[in-house]
């Protein structure tokens, strides 16, 4: 959206969004799978096992194998179920001839925000990304988070987030969301 309507968006905020992945990279060894079938059964868990490596990917300190399998079961029969062969042709097609040069630039403003620890999208994803946007783009990392940046490192996370979006408002935008934004994080 921000490449094909420029003018309808100010900023962007992007958070440990592999948008800089390339078909080669699974390959060459950069994530902590072997191949793409093994990372469709983690993204899209069927098992309770699963579902707790996805979590053990997603956190820099897991909390998955403290979660009752019965409950997971109920999880997987809810969330990831529907849909399960599109959800899988999708994740497919998004890795093929995936290369960042196809990637279009952005003028906006961009905040990358990435956890340290991120075990899904490596942090190497979004230097990669900073230096295909250039000077319009500022990467914050987050210590002691994984790729679940948001929840297990909130208050950070908000601190960027807010300091991005509100701080250096232009004056012609007035600041009229900011208190709605601080009554759901505070």
């Amino acid at each position: 959206m921000a490449a094909q309507f420029p003018e309808k968006m100010e900023k962007l905020v992007l958070c440990c969004a592999g948008v800089c992945l390339e078909e080669k990279d699974l390959e060459e060894g950069l994530f902590n799978v072997s191949d793409l079938n093994e990372a469709l059964s983690i993204l899209l868990p069927q098992t309770p096992e699963r579902l707790r490596d996805l979590i053990k990917f997603s956190f820099a300190k897991p909390i998955g194998k403290w979660v009752p399998s019965f409950f997971l079961s109920d999880f997987i029969d809810v969330m990831c179920t529907d849909h399960l062969k599109e959800k899988r042709e999708l994740l497919v097609a998004i890795l093929e001839d995936r290369k960042l040069s196809n990637i279009p630039k952005i003028t906006q403003s961009l905040l990358i925000i990435w956890g340290e620890e991120d075990k899904i999208f490596p942090l190497e994803l979004g230097y990669r990304l900073k230096r295909h946007v250039g000077e319009e783009a500022k990467i914050v990392v987050i210590k002691n988070a994984g790729h679940a940046v948001n929840i297990e490192k909130s208050k950070d996370f908000m601190k960027h987030l807010k300091s991005f979006l509100f701080d250096s408002l232009t004056p012609h935008r007035p600041p009229s969301l900011l208190p709605l934004f601080d009554s759901l994080w505070s």
